[in-house]
């Protein structure tokens, strides 16, 4: 009679690239205030200085954008500053102008205040150019004067989620070497760092962005030429399933088996979706995250009496 040996899969995971915290949010950090470029900004300009940006280095970068909304609901990119018409406001979607000199005091432009309580702006709406015109502001609008940078804000909020690879599961069993032509399981540990969701927050002169992420999909590869992408998150393995090969469309994930003897980097690549909100703007990014384990496979042996 002939004795079947078998093997399991053994799957070493080694550790998940993390994503490096920003200069000004420490390791660690449940809440803490950011700046946008990681430097001090400057103070907002007096009104008096027409709200113009101070001489002085700029940062590096480039012309910050702002988005832009149009009378039909769409949206489009201008700069967050015009030499001619101002600061762009996001949440009226204009540009506002200090108005010098302002206005008589007896103008009805002035709302019913005096001059000097509160400041008179001239407003131009690049979408809807019937909106705008001259408005009374206690405050300067908001944006005015050059505010944060929302979409790098949004970043920092990514970084302060501590977004992580999968958690990888894998059968069969771990520890041993599995066995040319027996199917392989993979799947992800839950967590909000590695199934999401998981939301974060960054604040700089006032100006709060909240980001929320998901994960969109993880892409599996088996190091040996094989690359595929499973619903979210996979199914761990049960002893019920045998050898039946992992189906997709029931949420179950991996592949009906290695065809040769070796060792093989399984990289699990996860892709996070992240919806940001703050400023009167909106907007989503992607990021990756990529996390990897070693999968052993011997073959079938035969050992006679």
């Amino acid at each position: 009679m002939g004795l079947l040996l078998a093997g399991a899969v053994y799957a070493a995971p080694a550790a998940a690239d993390e994503p490096k915290p920003g200069a000004n949010c420490p390791p660690g950090a449940i809440d803490c205030d950011v700046y946008a470029d990681g430097k001090k900004p400057p103070k907002p300009d007096k009104p008096g200085d027409n709200g113009k940006p101070g001489g002085g280095g700029g940062g590096e970068g480039g012309s910050p954008k702002c988005i832009a909304r149009d009378g039909s609901g769409g949206t489009f990119e201008v700069p967050c500053y015009d030499e001619e018409s101002g600061w762009f406001d996001a949440s009226s979607s204009c540009y506002w102008r200090l108005l010098e000199p302002p206005p008589a005091a007896n103008d009805p432009v002035w709302d019913g205040h005096a001059p000097g309580d509160g400041a008179v702006y001239n407003g131009q709406c690049p979408g809807q150019p019937l909106m705008g015109g001259l408005r009374w502001f206690q405050n300067p609008p908001p944006g005015y004067g050059g505010g944060p940078n929302l979409e790098a804000l949004a970043q920092e909020a990514v970084t302060k989620m501590r977004l992580l690879g999968a958690d990888i599961g894998i059968a069969p069993k771990q520890g041993g070497t599995g066995t040319v032509g027996v199917p392989v399981w993979v799947w992800n540990g839950p967590s909000p760092q590695t199934t999401g969701p998981t939301s974060a927050s960054a604040t700089a002169l006032g100006v709060t962005v909240t980001a929320t992420a998901t994960v969109r999909d993880v892409v599996w590869n088996f190091g040996n030429g094989t690359t595929v992408s499973c619903p979210f998150p996979g199914t761990p393995y049960s002893p019920s399933f045998g050898l039946t090969p992992p189906r997709p469309a029931s949420g179950q994930c991996g592949i009906a088996g290695y065809s040769r003897v070796g060792e093989y980097a399984v990289t699990a690549t996860t892709t996070w979706a992240v919806h940001w909100v703050g400023g009167g703007q909106q907007g989503d990014l992607t990021t990756t995250r990529s996390a990897q384990a070693a999968v052993r496979i011997g073959e079938l042996q035969v050992v006679g009496q």
